[in-house]
């Protein structure tokens, strides 16, 4: 990747760099939030579309997975189910990459690489056409699914997922109960106990079923990523992102369940518990060890969202943008770990690199480059930039609760069940319309201080 945030793109000349005047608040930090507001006053009819289809869309499948899911032959219906989930998800992704791109026009990097000859990310195009949405979807869907996963955004979804089936079936619980305290009463028999409902389970699959799923999409991921890195494509990056998700999902029954039992097993070993034993007399034996755990505890999803967070959203806009992060090897690139990297690389053999990645995967750390790696990409216009982005984050985050409930100040509490669940749909959509707008408006404009910074940066040293 080269030090341009333009993927594949090299470093034009410095008179195809000269472009016009830009507005401060355009290239300085502290003018992100009003850029921020700029974009999104500009673009926000568009925003607003994708963001209504994304709603409508997952509503859809949110009652199709709840129809679905009960009836005859339920283990296969739950697997038919889980592939509603994954469409669901996708379907998030793409709102997310389009509600990005909607915001390409309002970008000076953008315009600043169609005057460079750059078309705007596709660098090399002769025409100087815009980029289609399709081609930014298959180059950053593949690594939107990698980033989705290993921050565990899928957790949510599920939880929504299993509550939409839970409140459309909640008589379900209302009967189950009455059945219970029935026979519990009734006299001069033995309480019988009634079938639990089954609503909210329309995730949990069953092992046999979970296995075969999990066998097809392992194959299947196996195949299309194999002829996906011979030819590319937009349709086999969908492809892949896919059978990725379903091989995850389909896979997490066989997770858990090998989990409950070594667990299960580990507990009862004499090495866990002397391991358990010794290491709680070390803590006690620690002066202020206990109490600094804890506040790190206690400080841990702070720092997650303020930092951590805004930082992943950032290295989808990269992404989207025409820059390339996901790579490990780019945030060590110009580096003298690059070139240890390379010895080591050309000194070990092909299995050993290989079970080096996957251990490296399966610990969770993979999800740390794309993060890093944006951090990088956005400190290279300037360390500011970053603060001011994660401030601004945090801001709208409070602000948009403090707003909610406002609303729900103005709405009044005297209201019966069903009109407050009423109020609390147009609440809920304005609230996340306008915190998920105005965050990628922010990002975008992260990334087009950062770029700009640096476009400045190099015509400056190419003019010297």
């Amino acid at each position: 990747m080269s030090d341009s945030l333009a993927l594949g793109a090299g470093s034009p000349p410095a008179s195809a760099q000269a472009s016009p005047a830009v507005r401060w608040w355009r290239r300085s930090p502290y003018g992100l939030p009003l850029y921020a507001l700029a974009i999104w006053g500009r673009c926000l009819v568009p925003l607003v579309l994708w963001f209504t289809l994304g709603k409508l869309g997952r509503f859809g499948l949110l009652v199709a997975g709840s129809e679905l899911s009960h009836g005859s032959f339920r283990p296969w219906r739950l697997a038919a189910v889980m592939l509603i989930f994954i469409v669901m998800v996708m379907l998030g992704m793409v709102v997310t990459v389009g509600m990005l791109y909607s915001l390409r026009g309002a970008l000076t990097e953008m315009r600043a690489r169609r005057a460079a000859g750059e078309a705007g990310g596709d660098a090399g195009d002769p025409g100087h056409k815009e980029e289609p949405l399709l081609t930014g979807l298959g180059r950053s869907i593949i690594v939107f699914v990698a980033i989705y996963l290993a921050w565990g955004w899928h957790t949510a979804d599920a939880r929504e997922f299993a509550d939409a089936d839970m409140e459309r079936y909640a008589d379900q619980y209302d009967t189950y109960t009455a059945a219970l305290l029935n026979s519990a009463v009734a006299p001069g028999a033995a309480p019988a106990r009634p079938t639990p409902p089954d609503a909210g389970t329309n995730l949990v699959l069953d092992l046999k079923v979970a296995i075969a799923f999990t066998v097809l999409a392992v194959i299947a991921r196996h195949v299309l990523s194999a002829i996906h890195q011979r030819k590319g494509g937009t349709g086999l990056s969908f492809g892949v992102a896919f059978c990725e998700l379903a091989y995850t999902f389909y896979g997490a029954v066989l997770v858990f369940t090998f989990a409950d039992g070594r667990s299960a097993w580990l507990e009862g070993r004499i090495a866990t518990t002397w391991w358990n034993e010794h290491w709680a007399a070390l803590e006690a034996a620690l002066p202020g060890w206990r109490t600094a755990m804890e506040w790190l505890a206690g400080m841990r999803p702070h720092l997650m969202e303020a930092l951590v967070v805004p930082l992943t959203w950032l290295t989808l806009a990269i992404l989207v943008y025409g820059a390339s992060s996901q790579d490990g090897r780019a945030l060590i690139r110009g580096t003298p770990v690059e070139q240890a990297a390379d010895a080591v690389e050309r000194r070990t053999h092909r299995l050993t690199r290989q079970g080096a990645g996957l251990l490296f995967a399966r610990s969770g750390l993979d999800r740390w480059p794309p993060v890093l790696n944006a951090l990088r990409l956005t400190l290279r216009g300037g360390a500011p930039i970053f603060t001011v982005m994660c401030l601004c984050y945090m801001l709208l985050r409070v602000g948009m609760d403090y707003a909610e409930r406002g609303a729900y100040y103005l709405i009044g509490t005297s209201h019966r069940q069903l009109e407050w669940e009423l109020y609390q749909i147009p609440v809920h959509f304005g609230r996340e319309l306008l915190f998920t707008t105005l965050a990628l408006c922010l990002f975008a404009a992260t990334f087009d201080v950062s770029a700009t910074r640096q476009r400045a940066k190099r015509s400056v040293s190419a003019d010297e």
